[in-house]
């Protein structure tokens, strides 16, 4: 079974081709779950597959006592549990009763956060307004991503602004296919709990110390990846190999170390790594953004420390003439 299709950056996909590189089990689960250009179904699809397809193993990427409902399964009983809390979550969120609400939003492709469309009593209800919503020819260009969120009912009172403490979310694509689900307290489903969260994953990465690189441009993930600039200047990152998988890790701990640009130099810092990081094209670079090329020169050892202020003050000033201006 090729799971390296599923991995999130294409470039990181390709090397891992071009390098001949063998999954393993739970690599293989870890790349399904997180992939994020996949309808639920076909991940449910992939799982179904990758467990008849499979010889079973212990699972050794949990070791966080924090995620004790995970630790100690095989591949094969994570595998039936994951399926199995997908799909009740599912099954909840469609399920009609006159003890819920549901409201509609959408999420453009540059904007980070989603925006409200409206409240409705049923699915149905909320899952006709959001085709009607894409196909508005006022709208202008069809919304990329959407959310639809569950409410207990009762909750709508508790705030003048709006319904709190939502228990279940579901995200669509713009053709209106189910992407991930989601539940939260007070949804009352009898869940076994297991998450590739708990799993702490090391893959190969093609990445050298001063390349510059992105996040790969998936919609709703950006909700995710408004703590750092999109762009930034490749450092190292863990687990990049067995020394990295140590006791007591998860999926949080899976990192890219890099060089982001500020308004007046740059910061150093750590971001949360799904495998999704690709090469940045220069030309694609503008604003502060424009410092990383001659970070990445210097680093690379291609130009001088007095070249490389001397670049990275006249594209300061630049920006704040710009801004000035406007």
């Amino acid at each position: 079974m090729d799971c390296i299709k599923y991995v999130n950056s294409s470039d990181v996909r390709k090397y891992l081709y071009d390098i001949g590189y063998k999954l393993n089990v739970e690599q293989q689960l870890f790349l399904i779950v997180m992939c994020e250009f996949i309808t639920l179904n076909e991940r449910l699809a992939a799982l179904e597959e990758l467990l008849n397809s499979s010889e079973d193993a212990p699972m050794t990427s949990i070791s966080n006592p924090v995620f004790s409902e995970s630790l100690g399964l095989t591949v094969h009983e994570f595998i039936r549990r994951y399926l199995a809390d997908k799909k009740a979550i599912l099954s909840f969120i469609k399920e009609a009763s006159s003890d819920y609400f549901y409201e509609a939003e959408h999420l453009e492709r540059h904007l980070k956060d989603f925006q409200h469309i409206g409240f409705y009593s049923n699915y149905d209800n909320v899952l006709e307004a959001i085709r009607e919503y894409a196909e508005d020819e006022d709208i202008g260009v069809v919304q990329d991503y959407y959310r639809i969120r569950k409410y207990v009912f009762s909750e709508c009172v508790k705030d003048t602004d709006g319904p709190v403490g939502d228990v279940a979310e579901c995200i669509l694509s713009k053709n209106a296919e189910v992407i991930t689900v989601d539940c939260h307290s007070g949804c009352g489903l009898n869940l076994y709990g297991v998450d590739v969260s708990a799993m702490h994953i090391s893959l190969p990465m093609p990445f050298k110390r001063g390349d510059i690189v992105k996040k790969a441009g998936i919609p709703y993930g950006a909700l995710l990846r408004s703590i750092h600039p999109e762009y930034a200047v490749f450092l190292s990152y863990t687990p990049a190999g067995k020394e990295d998988l140590k006791d007591n890790h998860d999926g949080t701990d899976i990192l890219y170390w890099g060089l982001f640009p500020v308004e007046t130099g740059f910061y150093k810092d750590h971001s949360w790594l799904n495998y999704d990081l690709e090469y940045a094209d220069k030309d694609e670079l503008g604003g502060i953004n424009c410092k990383l090329i001659p970070l990445s020169e210097m680093i690379k050892g291609n130009l001088p420390p007095d070249l490389f202020y001397s670049a990275v003050r006249t594209i300061e000033l630049r920006c704040q003439i710009q801004t000035l201006d406007h």
